[in-house]
């Protein structure tokens, strides 16, 4: 068991996470950089959003804060939310056309042609 020091507790109290949308079950963290500086989940938040590749996501983490200061956990969690969202936003949007559909159908049923 690993014991933490007081100021390894504080910064880990302070981390906070924002849901991605109020329907959303996306949940975005702040994230750590290996040398202790924190990305707000806001910031990460803003450029899944943003962003219209998943390269194009991590390259502006990349270039802001360096590309060596990103541990293998820290990044895959980052693209873990980006995916989330997209798929998210993907499923939503297959489920209003699925919707939309299925109303088309029903008005077309009712002429005799």
């Amino acid at each position: 068991m690993k014991i933490k020091t007081y100021n390894e507790y504080l910064n880990e109290s302070q981390l906070s996470s924002i849901k991605a949308g109020e329907d959303s079950k996306v949940t975005v963290n702040d994230q750590k950089t290996v040398d202790g500086k924190v990305i707000s989940a806001q910031e990460i938040l803003g450029h899944i959003i943003s962003a219209e590749t998943e390269d194009e996501f991590k390259s502006y983490f990349y270039d802001k804060y360096g590309s060596t200061k990103f541990d293998t956990a820290t990044m895959g969690q980052m693209v873990a939310s980006y995916n989330e969202y997209y798929e998210e936003i993907a499923a939503k949007e297959k489920e209003d056309e699925d919707d939309d559909s299925e109303g088309e159908e029903d008005a077309l049923g009712d002429l005799d042609i």
